[in-house]
């Protein structure tokens, strides 16, 4: 009876499922512009693959376009296609999807840590790239070296990922030009002018939108793909890696994932003639120590509770995990300002806090407008780590994830040390010809939300303000670290032929945004394969 039960509720949640997918589609007219986008999961799984690449995201489109330019390719994505859907593709549909996933269930996750701070990871094709603000900005040269990269093929990798998706603004917003003003008042100094690469100071970078307002994603790269070699599959969830111990070491051959369309299991196998055939994952930092777990892959003890059968207890699998605190501060102009995305940053010294920031209006009447400007704060390189656990054994169910925000006294020095800044930043002359006025001939900023401290010299209450308003930034990194789960070849440790590729191998957040250096390590790891494999062959 228990049983019955059980598979009465499956079908009813699967039947939901289909209904809101079905639902969302028609919504969104979404298009499938290249030839190799299916959503035939019976199709796409009745033959085998050189490689097969779980996620296509900020790095696995670029990865999987890579390698298919001379091998065959299955990249598997859970959600749907970016295209045909204005509130991705526009710059106008900005805030839309961040400021409620719940909308968007093929497009965005919206969760909570275990601290109750929100969090939202991308769940589309192009992954973070479709709902992110859009900045574009290159790691520092500082973060190649400890990564142990080869320098030239990254700057080459770059360049690859920046003929399709990073543009040079043409103009500053009005809100973006004011901004660097200020920054410049406030000392952010020197300033770098236009620049793709990271220093310390003040510049104006790139972004995935063009001049038009139009965005680009990762999924703009599959258009390198050789069309013959691969097959892009969406609304198929990995469910847990394949294995074959037969030869007395743990291979991986394939992946396991649910249709949302046809709602059954499938299996899909790599090329089992071929040496060369792996399995790549590229799930995110939250995603592929996930499914890594779901395989039998992490933790024994973890595993074990949900009753998991353990092919290998690499205790490492989920942990280290980083996220780097947001402080922002909203302000409301007098006068109205365009919906512009981020084009500028400042660099502290040392490159421990990024500062960036971009307009938006919301209606309020028929009539009425509210026009804000956001400032937001990076604290880039937080000592403070978590971990991930599995809910459950579903797929489908967003794990456990706690990263101890603020917990190192560094970072709250580091807090501490922005909120200072900040409260600098908004009294510069630039700043201030967006107040309003006050009593008399006072003027006056309107913020929308908490204030910045007023009293600069109370570190206790500049610490309490840190902590009371600190949120994420979304730049998660850590869970499948270099080193410690993975080797300097992208090879899970103790495993053949499964690697992870994506920004839980990071022990730092690259950069101010990490979408350059995750798409830029797609194509630089698919790169490295396709020189391996033509040096071996050739000698």
């Amino acid at each position: 009876m228990e049983i019955l039960l059980f598979v009465i509720s499956c079908l009813l949640i699967f039947t939901n499922y289909q209904q809101l997918y079905c639902s969302a589609v028609e919504a969104q007219n979404l298009e499938y512009p290249y030839p190799f986008m299916t959503a035939d999961a019976a199709k796409a799984a009745a033959r085998t693959y050189d490689y097969i690449v779980v996620g296509g995201g900020t790095a696995g489109c670029p990865l999987a376009a890579t390698l298919s330019q001379h091998y065959s390719v299955l990249l598997l994505e859970r959600g749907d296609s970016p295209y045909g859907n204005p509130d991705i593709e526009a710059v106008k549909g900005l805030l839309k999807i961040i400021g409620d996933p719940a909308k968007y269930p093929f497009v965005a996750e919206g969760f909570l840590s275990e601290e109750g701070v929100q969090l939202i990871r991308g769940r589309v094709l192009g992954g973070g790239t479709a709902i992110n603000g859009g900045f574009y900005s290159r790691a520092s040269a500082e973060f190649i070296r400890k990564m142990e990269w080869d320098e030239k093929l990254v700057n080459e990798s770059y360049e690859w990922v920046e003929e399709v998706v990073a543009f040079k603004p043409d103009k500053l917003s009005r809100w973006n030009s004011a901004f660097r003003n200020a920054l410049l008042e406030a000392g952010v100094l020197p300033y770098h002018g236009y620049t793709v690469d990271h220093f310390e100071g003040t510049k104006i970078s790139a972004s995935t939108f063009d001049n038009n307002g139009r965005r680009h994603t990762a999924a703009d790269l599959l258009r390198y793909a050789n069309p013959d070699n691969i097959v892009v599959l969406l609304n198929a969830t990995a469910s847990k890696i394949l294995f074959d111990s037969s030869s007395g070491k743990l291979h991986a051959i394939g992946v396991e994932f649910v249709s949302t369309i046809d709602g059954l299991l499938h299996q899909v196998f790599t090329n089992h003639l071929s040496p060369w055939s792996e399995v790549i994952l590229s799930t995110g930092s939250i995603g592929s120590p996930q499914l890594l777990m779901l395989s039998g892959v992490g933790p024994s003890e973890q595993l074990q509770e949900l009753n998991i059968t353990v092919y290998l207890d690499l205790n490492l699998v989920g942990k280290e995990m980083q996220d780097a605190p947001r402080i922002t501060t909203l302000i409301k102009s007098p006068e109205p300002l365009d919906i512009a995305q981020p084009q500028i940053v400042g660099i502290l010294e040392n490159s421990q806090v990024y500062i960036e920031s971009f307009s938006f209006f919301q209606q309020e009447s028929a009539t009425e407008y509210q026009y804000l400007a956001c400032i937001l704060t990076k604290l880039a390189l937080p000592l403070s780590r978590g971990d991930l656990r599995l809910r459950s054994k579903n797929p489908q169910d967003i794990p456990f994830v706690r990263y101890n925000y603020l917990s190192h006294a560094f970072e709250v020095e580091g807090c501490i040390h922005t909120v200072k800044m900040l409260s600098n930043l908004v009294k510069t002359h630039s700043i201030q010809e967006f107040t309003f006025g006050g009593n008399g001939n006072s003027k006056i900023l309107q913020f929308v939300g908490p204030e910045l401290p007023q009293n600069l010299l109370d570190n206790k209450e500049l610490e309490k303000f840190c902590r009371d308003t600190a949120e994420s930034f979304w730049h998660f990194n850590g869970g499948c670290e270099f080193g410690s789960v993975i080797d300097k070849n992208f090879h899970v440790k103790g495993i053949d032929s499964l690697m992870v590729v994506d920004n839980s191998i990071f022990k730092d957040s690259p950069g101010t945004y990490p979408q350059a250096t995750l798409m830029m390590l797609g194509r630089y790891v698919g790169a490295h394969i396709l020189q391996k494999r033509t040096h071996i062959c050739e000698s």
